[in-house]
């Protein structure tokens, strides 16, 4: 594979790996109508004629009815929970959320280098182990945005890392998948997604960005 397109390669998963972290401190009612017309007048008996004597029916005729219909109870739905929240303050959970992504820079860049590195010089297996050391990161910042719920204020930005962090793994993942193919024309599209997942973290990461930018906690 020519050198150009495994530079292209490390920068595509660069990107995916620097920008995770680094960039970010800086119804209607209806009417039923009844017709109430009147019946037809009874015809005025003629005075001259004999008067018979009618027996009524022994039983008149009778109309079966059915009984109405009940409708059945809607299923019932479990009560959605909210979200988790924090609990103490909100200006020092988003201060700790803040701080947890500064310490975390070294982390990245350590990454980011492994892994262009490994692929500048077309080394499959250091490829492998440096995309592996990225989904360890990701398990990890996984657990801590897991175990800090955000408060109300940065929910937004807390939702977005834990996206970002999704995709940044998924990325990683794909990398793998194209180790195992040896490289060369057969590896293509395996590259080509894994390329694809890099540009989806970029756009994560934008959308990151994005809501942390718009972030205002109360102090």
């Amino acid at each position: 594979m020519p050198q150009s397109r495994w530079l292209f390669v490390g920068a595509a998963m660069a990107v995916a790996a620097v920008v995770v972290l680094i960039a970010t401190l800086g119804r209607v009612s209806s009417t039923a109508t009844i017709d109430v017309s009147p019946s037809p007048s009874a015809p005025t008996p003629d005075p001259t004629a004999t008067t018979a004597t009618t027996t009524p029916s022994a039983l008149p005729s009778a109309t079966a009815s059915t009984p109405p219909t009940t409708p059945e109870p809607a299923p019932s739905r479990a009560p959605s929970t909210a979200p988790p929240r924090a609990s103490g303050p909100p200006l020092l959970a988003w201060a700790e959320f803040l701080a947890r992504l500064n310490e975390d820079r070294s982390t990245v860049e350590g990454l980011n280098a492994a892994l262009t590195t490994a692929a500048e010089a077309q080394d499959t297996d250091a490829v492998k182990a440096a995309s592996v050391d990225i989904l360890d990161f990701v398990d990890v910042e996984r657990d801590w945005l897991r175990e800090h719920p955000p408060a109300e204020c940065y929910a937004a930005a807390h939702g977005a890392a834990a996206a970002m962090l999704d995709a940044y793994g998924t990325a990683a993942e794909r990398f793998i998948d194209w180790t195992t193919t040896g490289g060369g024309l057969g590896g293509l599209p395996a590259l080509g997604d894994a390329v694809a997942a890099a540009d989806t973290a970029r756009a994560a990461f934008e959308t990151f960005v994005a809501a942390l930018e718009g972030t205002t906690c109360p102090t």
